[in-house]
């Protein structure tokens, strides 16, 4: 079936929307046209999820795979992501696709928490790309890239951080977008180190796993690249069920040298890799394993 849509535009940033919670979400019945391959069409649905045929029936085990551009499908069409793949596989489970470029696991945490609240999710897959680590606190390298008139014509005001307190109480805060002094650099003096910016995703993950937990939902989570192997490291280390799928960023695995997101070719690998452990979340939802 394919979606009536109300508006096609050049690229994915063009359908955020503010969101209070969140900071900016997809605008629903949009779509996207892929420059570099004006065939494709990525759609929204309704909802303001990326499109995942197949995933029509709300009786179905309900499973969310919850991450950035990565899990969203950027340069994609909507029967070549990962989790369109994965929904292909699994017929008998509706798999949500709630990727949304540019964000990272405080958001990822944040919509997963507003999905259990509204009794959208059994499973859960939280997707995890290097980059999040300096998208989950205020960092300069992250906070740079929203000072351009494209993100302030969006109308996005606000970006949710992890803040921790003295006695590792965590909370989650919004910094205004717009933050023009950073245009003058020099902050790397002041920047927090490699270890205190790893622990504050690791603190939001986990958030996660314990929120899942409380709430009897079977949790994943996944390292798709190889950016940092220090940090995915780090993530399987602390959390010893990370299924690492992850795939380097080359030429077979990207649409480099036009675009730096992974291609058909990696988003099958992803598939694979998290097939059998999509299952098991799934069977463990329905209560068939004990």
């Amino acid at each position: 079936m394919r979606l009536r849509l109300r508006k096609i535009v050049s690229k994915p940033r063009l359908l955020f929307r503010p969101d209070p919670v969140l900071g900016w979400s997809l605008t629903p019945d949009h779509g996207v046209q892929v420059q570099f391959r004006p065939d494709i069409i990525q759609t929204i649905g309704p909802g303001g999820w990326r499109n995942v045929p197949g995933a029509t029936d709300p009786t179905r085990s309900r499973l969310a795979i919850y991450g950035c551009s990565f899990t969203y499908g950027t340069c994609l069409a909507d029967e070549e992501t990962y989790v369109a793949l994965l929904q292909k596989d699994m017929p008998k489970a509706q798999l949500l696709n709630r990727g949304i470029g540019g964000q990272g696991t405080v958001q990822n945490f944040l919509q997963f928490r507003r999905d259990i609240a509204n009794s959208h999710v059994d499973a859960a897959v939280f997707a995890i790309f290097s980059d999040h680590r300096f998208r989950n606190i205020a960092h300069p390298r992250r906070m740079r890239q929203f000072m351009n008139m494209e993100w302030y014509g969006l109308g996005v005001e606000h970006v949710p951080f992890l803040r921790q307190g003295r006695g590792g109480e965590n909370t989650i805060v919004y910094v205004p977008l717009w933050q023009p002094a950073l245009k003058q650099g020099g902050f790397n003096d002041f920047l927090p180190d490699d270890h205190m910016i790893d622990t504050a995703t690791l603190t939001i993950l986990a958030e996660i796993q314990d929120l899942a937990q409380t709430h009897s939902i079977p949790v994943q989570f996944a390292l798709l690249d190889q950016n940092d192997p220090g940090f995915n490291d780090i993530v399987q280390k602390r959390f010893t069920s990370t299924l690492d799928v992850s795939v380097p960023l080359d030429i077979i695995h990207s649409f480099m040298p036009l675009d730096r997101h992974p291609n058909q070719t990696a988003n099958r690998i992803f598939a694979d890799r998290l097939l059998p452990a999509v299952k098991n979340l799934v069977a463990q939802a329905k209560g068939d394993l004990t």
